[in-house]
């Protein structure tokens, strides 16, 4: 219903895709396979390695009995001007964007990096996928607790209990989860206030969506998930705002790929 829809300036802060390896890869415990890099470096021209940290606690009544500490390779790679990441370490893999295109866009990078992952390590296993999009909506001289039926789905919001007590809220925040079949979506919507514990000054309202698959499955098939829980976000955040605010973010029909 909505896959011919973009928007030419939307409030998407991040969009996140990532894979968890089943087991890490030793073959990525030191370097990266060349033609694994070479085709990153196609996609993600700046490349930054670093050292990470990695901490594993054991707790044992409610205590650490045991602590340990080990550090690994981590390669960075960036599009030209810095507006996507790709991470990959020997026990995961994500893309990020801050400069956000189109999902099209957003899988084909990942569709790449992931087959030649894949084509480097071939016995590889993804344990974890997920696919994330944070909307920080903010609009200047919207009352942050009062006039987000403008812009956000009034059968979204849950204020109405609270509209005589605006002036006193500090934090209106929900969460709610749903299941289909290996896919989870986590929806957390509303004002968080990143200036709490103070009342609510800033006109900020945030559309976090989170689709994952915990279980083992074949590295291929986390493609697979990804269309199916782009699917999912996409109608969730197309049914939770008005057409107000797809006016202010000017909805444009995509451009067919050739």
């Amino acid at each position: 219903m909505y896959e011919s829809v973009s928007y030419e300036k939307s409030f998407l802060s991040q969009a996140i895709a990532r894979i968890d390896f089943v087991a890490a890869v030793e073959a990525l415990q030191k370097s990266l396979p060349t033609r694994l890099a070479k085709i990153i470096s196609d996609y993600f021209p700046i490349v930054e390695p670093t050292e990470a940290l990695e901490q594993e606690f054991h707790l044992q009544t409610g205590q650490i009995v045991n602590q340990r500490q080990t550090t690994f390779k981590q390669w960075n790679f960036y599009g030209k001007e810095r507006e996507k990441q790709l991470s990959i370490a020997p026990s995961f893999v994500f893309i990020s964007y801050t400069r956000y295109t189109t999902y099209e866009d957003m899988k084909a990078d990942f569709s790449a990096v992931t087959t030649a992952i894949e084509g480097a390590v071939p016995d590889i296993r993804a344990g974890r996928f997920g696919l994330r999009y944070i909307n920080n909506i903010e609009i200047e001289g919207v009352l942050p607790a009062m006039k987000w039926d403008e812009y956000i789905s009034p059968t979204l919001l849950g204020m109405t209990a609270f509209s005589t007590r605006a002036q006193h809220l500090t934090r209106l925040f929900h969460v709610v989860e749903l299941k289909y079949e290996d896919l989870n979506i986590r929806f957390q919507f509303g004002m968080p206030n990143p200036d709490y514990p103070a009342v609510i000054k800033r006109p900020l309202f945030v559309l976090d969506l989170d689709g994952y698959v915990q279980s083992a499955h074949d590295f291929k098939q986390s493609i697979q998930y990804m269309d199916e829980a782009h699917k999912h976000i996409q109608d969730l955040f197309e049914t939770s705002i008005t057409d107000r605010l797809r006016e202010r973010m000017r909805a444009r029909p995509k451009v067919a790929i050739q």
